[in-house]
């Protein structure tokens, strides 16, 4: 992966969501969300992370957005302030791919945000930063997660254990662009 910098005011929206890169004023509204039962289930293996795991997180995605120029975004309904989930991509595995991760509270579940948002951080990734592949995880009982995938159009699925917990990991290739 070649660095590429990128300012970590990159916004970005779409027909119904604004994505608005983490900062540290999301902290305590990424907490909550990551804290709620039915989203830590898969998120974090249904760990209930500290306020200072989200704030590591929020950090770490700063310093993406200057390394890479991607990190992860807060989504916001289009003319709303209330958090509903959060999208974005970050290196992981030890040969430099790059994963995207969504999440939504439960109540913008079912809606297609979810592509939605993983749609336009799909886009940057492959426009704006010059990816060529990415990665996208999920556990098998996920259901809804491997079906944004499936939207999405990624596909050469294999499994990885991470933390000692089985994923089903795709991935998506730039070629693939004009069709997300």
């Amino acid at each position: 992966m070649t660095p590429r910098t990128i300012g970590s005011s990159e916004r970005l929206r779409t027909e119904r969501l604004s994505l608005i890169p983490f900062g540290p004023e999301h902290v305590d509204d990424l907490h909550a969300l990551w804290t709620d039962p039915d989203v830590r289930r898969y998120l974090w293996d249904d760990e209930v992370i500290s306020r200072e795991v989200a704030s590591s997180v929020v950090k770490a995605s700063l310093a993406s957005f200057r390394k890479y120029g991607f990190g992860f975004w807060v989504l916001l309904p289009s003319g709303g302030d209330d958090i509903v989930g959060f999208a974005g991509l970050r290196p992981f595995g030890v040969d430099g791919e790059i994963e995207l991760l969504y999440g939504l509270e439960p109540n913008s579940w079912g809606r297609g945000l979810a592509t939605e948002a993983a749609r336009a951080v799909l886009r940057h990734g492959f426009s704006a930063v010059g990816l060529t592949t990415i990665f996208a995880g999920a556990d098998p009982p996920n259901i809804a997660s491997l079906q944004v995938m499936d939207r999405l159009g990624f596909g050469d699925e294999h499994r990885r254990e991470i933390d000692g917990v089985e994923s089903i990991y795709r991935s998506l290739d730039s070629f693939s662009l004009d069709r997300v």
